[in-house]
């Protein structure tokens, strides 16, 4: 299943800081077995966007211990569009 993870820096820039630091020393990667998909950021630099491909929700929680002391974190199940599309015929034909 893939997630939308929605991250914003907290108001501080020696926590905004650190995690330029600990982002540039670890990738910034999931643990395993998540798969990051592929990193967006603002261009205003106050947050992004990640999309992580996982089945174990515990990667999900265990990736937001890793951030969440400099940045607030949100995690959001999203489809393709060609799920959304198999779903759709489904529940139009009802």
């Amino acid at each position: 299943m893939k997630f939308m993870l929605t991250w914003f820096w907290k108001p501080n820039k020696q926590q905004r800081s650190e995690g330029i630091a600990r982002f540039l020393n670890t990738g910034g990667l999931p643990p395993s077995p998540a798969k990051l998909v592929g990193r967006w950021t603002r261009a205003d630099f106050s947050g992004g966007f990640d999309l992580i491909e996982t089945d174990d929700a515990k990667c999900l929680l265990e990736f937001t211990f890793m951030w969440e002391d400099l940045m607030e974190l949100s995690y959001t199940p999203v489809l393709e569009d060609a799920q959304t599309g198999e779903v759709l015929k489904r529940v139009a034909k009802r």
